[in-house]
């Protein structure tokens, strides 16, 4: 019998094939890796009161370009992103028991922007950081 194979060849195994299953899985990894950053979209809640007292905190507002300033007393100082840790560790030096920070980040800024100042205060020794927000613009014609 010359075209004939033994019957061990053809034996049926028990085995789940996990090759297609690990493809299908790969592909899914990579689309959620390239997805996903575009996804992420973190944008600041509107209030329904926005009252603070500004002159008992330094206030951190941070523009739709990633500029920071410090608007405290009444005065708005322009600073560098490289300067922000150091002018906020002179501004809280003489101190030492205040450790609230208001944050007013515009609405369009990258979220890196609000990271490095939230890290910038956090190495100073601030520990409360209160946001602001603005008002929806329904309320704000009242």
């Amino acid at each position: 019998m010359r075209g004939t194979l033994p019957a061990d060849k053809f034996e049926v195994k028990a085995e789940i094939n996990v090759t297609p299953m690990i493809d299908v899985m790969l592909v899914l990894l990579i689309i959620f890796m390239v997805v996903t950053p575009v996804m992420v979209q973190a944008s600041l809640p509107e209030a329904r009161t926005a009252e603070f007292q500004r002159d008992k905190h330094p206030t951190l507002v941070i523009d739709a370009r990633g500029g920071y300033a410090l608007d405290f007393a009444g005065k708005t100082e322009r600073i560098p992103a490289d300067r922000l840790q150091a002018r906020l560790a002179q501004l809280y030096a003489p101190r030492p028991n205040d450790h609230v920070i208001f944050l007013k980040a515009d609405r369009h800024v990258g979220y890196g922007h609000v990271l490095t100042a939230l890290d910038a205060a956090r190495d100073v020794g601030i520990r409360r950081v209160a946001a602001i927000t603005d008002l929806p613009p329904r309320e704000r014609r009242r």
